[in-house]
């Protein structure tokens, strides 16, 4: 059996694990599912300043399936060495791994991406075999406080429609929302943006990061390690 686990935010993971799913006649799982027991497990996530969101580093670390294939998804910026920081985070075999650009969600992109380069992995899945995922350039300053220069460079904002549902409390990974407001744990997957029902939470991006964004949006091909 293969199990497609997700952690998405904005939802462009999320078209990355449904192809998945629907390519492995299966469904998808959120990482803060209760585990099955797989023989092979995709893991589909985003790649937040280089780094690995902590959601998704527990529940790797958690992981127990005897076969693992790891797919990074990020806008065209770059994954660092998230895969390779991964796989060293799960006691199974990781049998195939991939870096896939796909819109960048701060600068209001969509989620398409390139599905024919992923095909070689449903082949690996079908045919285990260990895969060597090798440790990658990143940004020098990529884990030097990720979520403090997240959070100075995206600002939420509350609007007065907001009638304190509690759906975006509800659905943070990380328990960062009350009341529609965000404290200091938030890691701006903009989980809260997307589920909000009344449109009232919204999002807005620094000058800087905006340029830095479009000025290293270089990396359009999808990785394979097989």
């Amino acid at each position: 059996m293969t199990a497609v686990y997700c952690f998405s935010g904005a939802g462009h993971c999320l078209v990355v694990a449904r192809f998945f799913a629907r390519r492995l006649d299966t469904g998808v799982r959120s990482v803060h599912d209760s585990f099955l027991t797989p023989e092979t497990a995709v893991v589909i996530f985003p790649v937040y300043c280089q780094n690995i969101p902590a959601p998704v580093k527990r529940f790797l670390r958690k992981l127990d399936a005897p076969y693992a294939v790891l797919v990074a998804v990020h806008g065209k910026v770059g994954s660092g060495s998230v895969l390779h920081e991964a796989s060293r985070l799960i006691s199974g075999t990781i049998i195939a791994a991939a870096s896939v650009p796909t819109g960048h969600t701060f600068l209001g992109e969509d989620s398409s991406f390139d599905e024919r380069a992923l095909l070689p992995i449903f082949d690996r899945i079908a045919h285990p075999e260990p895969a060597q995922i090798p440790q990658t350039k990143k940004i020098w300053y990529a884990s030097f406080f990720p979520g403090w220069r997240s959070r100075m460079s995206v600002r939420l904002s509350r609007s007065d429609i907001c009638d304190r549902c509690g759906q975006c409390e509800e659905s943070c990974p990380v328990a960062a929302m009350h009341r529609g407001k965000a404290n200091r744990k938030c890691i701006r997957c903009l989980r809260c943006v997307t589920v909000c029902p009344r449109g009232a939470l919204s999002f807005r991006t620094s000058g800087f990061l905006q340029k830095y964004l479009r000025r290293h949006a270089c990396e359009t091909q999808t990785v394979l390690y097989l």
